[in-house]
């Protein structure tokens, strides 16, 4: 793994009118490791990464993604926002929306080029729905527009990626679909945020799990993070936590269970 820093967030705070949202925040993250950021609903995940992409002004500290201030210059980041935060009404295809993730690189005012044209294709292709290229993006199931977000992301060609719930609202086909694509941009060494409610996917496919509530509770492997004091301190009476002989059970928040059963 690169053990280059491509992420700092120092002491941040941020938030929507008077309400912070998020505070004191500060983290690292390593080029090609996987970050799985978690915490119970409003703990301040979707804010985080509005931060980090430079689409929300901090109040307080500073953001470096790969030495760059993400609020004064252009990085190289991708963004999936929450299904909700999108519309679907807009009349564009599977293919257009993907091939708005080309304009960082092709410019505004600039034709698609051969070569965009085979971005796209080959996004479209890595998420398996190159078949719905030419479909509105209202047409699709979630499943398929959530891939179609991700094909975009792809289409940006970045190092660093934030995946906000990226499994909300998808079928079983495409749930694997992003798993496989974890796999990929793990062996490509692309870096990965992703926010989940999914504490046993975090723990089993994560490098380093991010347990926020408004500010950092823990931040380092998951089995220094899922352990009953420090999810306590995140959930409270959200979570109900105890320890079995194959490893903590966690119930609640996400319905999950840490050990290999639940105990019975």
């Amino acid at each position: 793994m690169n053990r280059c820093e491509v992420l700092r967030v120092e002491e941040v705070t941020a938030g929507y009118d008077n309400t912070a949202a998020l505070e004191r925040v500060s983290f690292s993250v390593f080029g090609g490791e996987q970050v799985a950021v978690v915490g119970p609903n409003g703990a301040g995940k979707s804010t985080l990464f509005k931060v980090i992409a430079g689409l929300l002004p901090l109040r307080v500290g500073r953001v470096r993604v790969m030495g760059c201030d993400p609020h004064r210059e252009p990085v190289e980041i991708s963004y999936v926002t929450q299904q909700g935060e999108v519309d679907f009404s807009f009349p564009v295809t599977a293919a257009d929306v993907v091939m708005m993730g080309r304009i960082g690189r092709m410019g505004w005012l600039r034709w698609p080029s051969r070569q965009d044209r085979e971005v796209v294709r080959r996004a479209l292709a890595q998420v398996g729905i190159q078949d719905l290229a030419d479909r509105q993006i209202g047409e699709l199931s979630g499943g398929q527009q959530q891939r179609v977000f991700i094909a975009r992301a792809l289409a940006q060609e970045a190092e660093i990626l934030l995946m906000d719930e990226p499994f909300a609202g998808v079928d079983a086909t495409s749930e694997q679909a992003i798993l496989d694509l974890l796999e990929r941009f793990k062996e490509g060494g692309i870096t990965i945020l992703l926010s989940t409610h999914d504490l046993n996917l975090a723990a089993d496919r994560f490098d380093r799990v991010l347990l926020l509530n408004r500010e950092v509770i823990a931040y380092g492997p998951p089995q220094e993070v899922f352990c009953p004091d420090v999810l306590h301190r995140a959930y409270g009476g959200q979570l109900a936590v105890w320890e079995h002989e194959r490893g903590l059970v966690m119930l609640g928040d996400g319905h999950c269970s840490m050990g290999e059963e639940v105990a019975r």
